[in-house]
């Protein structure tokens, strides 16, 4: 029994391959983007984006401008920089920087510590070998929280 050419123990698609559809199919997409993209409708609408943008940046400028200028925001101003100038004098703000400071310069010996030890070679002693008297414990007892009665 012979089998006609056409048929080689693949089915046959009407319309061809899948990887030939699909690049087709890409295609015509890409080619309605560009078309939609460059629609004059489109570029009404990217000009009407655009003019909206630049006028609420005038419309910003403008409103900052008025704030800066009224007298009740710069006085507010003055006294809020006076403030910080008080606060910054102040012996408890001067207190709270060098207690502040301490605090991470202690953090900064252990973190200094810690990397020192990570980077030795590991010479934790094995099941075999008992611990040396000078090593304590890092934390407390270990409490068994399960009974061994089952």
């Amino acid at each position: 029994m012979s089998q006609p050419e056409n048929q080689n123990n693949q089915p046959q698609h009407p319309h061809g391959d899948l990887g030939n559809e699909l690049r087709e199919l890409g295609q015509q997409l890409e080619a309605a983007v560009r078309s939609a993209i460059q629609s004059d409708k489109a570029k009404q609408v990217q000009q009407d984006v655009a003019s909206g943008m630049k006028e609420i940046g005038t419309q910003l400028q403008a409103a900052f401008k008025a704030i800066q200028e009224n007298p009740r925001v710069q006085h507010l101003v003055e006294r809020g920089e006076q403030a910080l100038g008080q606060a910054q004098q102040s012996k408890a703000a001067q207190d709270f920087q060098e207690t502040l400071a301490r605090g991470i310069a202690q953090l900064n010996d252990q973190l200094v510590a810690f990397v020192a030890r990570m980077r030795q070679p590991d010479t934790t002693p094995s099941a075999d070998t008992p611990p040396s008297s000078d090593t304590t414990p890092t934390t407390g007892e270990t409490t068994r929280l399960e009974s061994d009665q089952q």
